[in-house]
């Protein structure tokens, strides 16, 4: 026998959540193709070198080096630009969905719910903001 949840509100708070990842994929991926596409015609390969030592992470949090690369790639690199932009997209794409999954939870009232993503979304935003 099958069992059919259309209608339910868990069955609406999974659409929206599957929605919300398809899209951040999405969106994702079509960031890093054109970044990748933007490198390859700058550089005539797509070799990353330890030399540039701006594409990486360096003793900064996630959102300083986010908005660091934004900065300072946004006028000179569109292509590191478009990689970086992916890959926090990607990244924040989780963070996105326990975010609306706090709010469906706080609109429903439903406090226990709501307690154990806020208690999710005090980790994920730790470990995005821990050296």
């Amino acid at each position: 026998m099958k069992l059919s949840r259309t209608g339910s509100g868990e069955s609406r708070l999974e659409t929206i959540i599957s929605y919300l990842l398809i899209a951040g994929v999405i969106i994702s991926l079509c960031l890093e193709l054109t970044g990748m596409v933007l490198f390859y015609r700058l550089y005539h390969n797509l070799s990353i070198t330890l030399e540039n030592k701006s594409l990486f992470i360096q003793e900064q949090n996630f959102f300083t080096f986010l908005y660091d690369t934004v900065k300072r790639e946004g006028m000179q690199n569109s292509a590191v630009l478009f990689i970086t932009l992916g890959m926090a997209v990607l990244i924040l794409t989780p963070y996105v969905r326990v975010i609306t999954a706090f709010i469906y939870f706080a609109w429903k009232r439903d406090f226990k719910y709501v307690l154990i993503t806020v208690f999710v979304l005090l980790v994920i935003t730790i470990s995005l903001t821990v050296r």
